[in-house]
């Protein structure tokens, strides 16, 4: 038993010295059916004790029950004796002392047995003590052992949750650095998106005057080209005119310098298609010269009319 004892303290100091837990759970289960067994075997040995010291004490019992009448019976012999002793004290007869000596020899020879007895049950109950609580001793050092252990384990386990909360502490910290950081980021960006969407605006302002300014320039050239237009027609109308004037003088000239006289409801060679009634000699004007006059008067006025509609349109655009 005790060697059994020490090779599992020696065993419980190695797990003990173990580096890693996976080390120390395997010497566990490995340690765990003899520690099972050495604690049955205790169980075992510390039930015997137990009948042992419950029959030690009945036996003990029944001796001191006896000794304590072998006690009463020599102080009744003692008392007589000394009764005798102080009443018969010129009794001194070899037969009575012979008689009176073998009583009290076989009463101490009795007592001394039975003290014996008496002595040897009670280191039998002492020794029964001793086991027992050398047995007690040995199950509260195991136990306490044990306890040590989880107390180990569980100071451990504090340590690793203590070591895994400053972990989770630091990442916390982290976290929120990382949280203020982004909080920052998103304010900055919703400046920016802020700002961004003003200068959108005023691109989009910016780019409205620029379409009507295109528009502006659109119209605006197409005022100038028809201006020139109008420009060009002017001066298509004007040598329009000035041609159908030297025209009309040329064709005046030469009808008075071949006049051509008829009589009654007679034509003349002139190109504007007049009628002549009565020709005139000398420097006087055929009617034939009057009527062209008059013809290029209506034709000279309805064009001035036409370029000045047309101008006043002009300048209604551009307005």
């Amino acid at each position: 038993m005790d060697e059994r004892m020490k090779m599992l303290s020696m065993n419980f100091m190695e797990e003990e010295n173990a580096d890693t837990f996976a080390e120390r759970a395997e010497s566990y289960y490995q340690k765990r059916p003899q520690l099972l067994s050495l604690l049955q075997d205790l169980y075992m040995g510390y039930q015997t004790l137990a009948d042992r010291y419950c029959q030690t004490l009945a036996k003990h019992h029944h001796i001191r029950r006896l000794s304590s009448q072998i006690s009463y019976i020599d102080n009744d012999y003692l008392f007589a004796e000394d009764y005798d002793t102080i009443h018969d004290g010129t009794m001194e007869s070899d037969v009575e002392s012979s008689l009176s000596f073998q009583p009290m020899k076989e009463s101490a020879s009795a007592y001394a047995s039975a003290n014996a007895t008496a002595n040897a049950n009670v280191n039998d109950e002492i020794v029964a003590e001793l086991v027992m609580k050398t047995v007690e001793y040995e199950i509260m050092a195991h136990e306490i052992g044990v306890m040590e252990g989880q107390f180990g384990e569980s100071s451990r386990k504090m340590e690793l949750q203590k070591s895994l909360l400053e972990v989770l502490e630091s990442e916390r910290l982290i976290l929120l650095t990382e949280n203020a950081r982004l909080g920052y980021r998103v304010a900055a960006l919703a400046e920016e998106n802020e700002g961004l969407a003003a200068e959108a605006a005023l691109m989009k302002r910016k780019a409205g005057e620029l379409a009507r300014c295109v528009l502006k320039m659109r119209d605006d050239h197409r005022v100038c080209m028809l201006s020139r237009k109008i420009e060009d027609l002017q001066a298509q109308i004007y040598g329009l005119e000035k041609r159908n004037k030297d025209y009309c003088d040329r064709l005046v000239d030469k009808n008075n310098k071949n006049p051509v006289v008829k009589e009654g409801n007679g034509q003349s060679g002139c190109r504007g298609g007049g009628r002549m009634s009565v020709v005139m000699k000398g420097d006087q004007k055929g009617v034939c010269r009057g009527k062209c006059t008059v013809i290029r008067k209506r034709v000279f006025g309805k064009r001035a009319e036409a370029s000045q509609i047309s101008l006043q349109w002009c300048r209604e655009l551009v307005v």
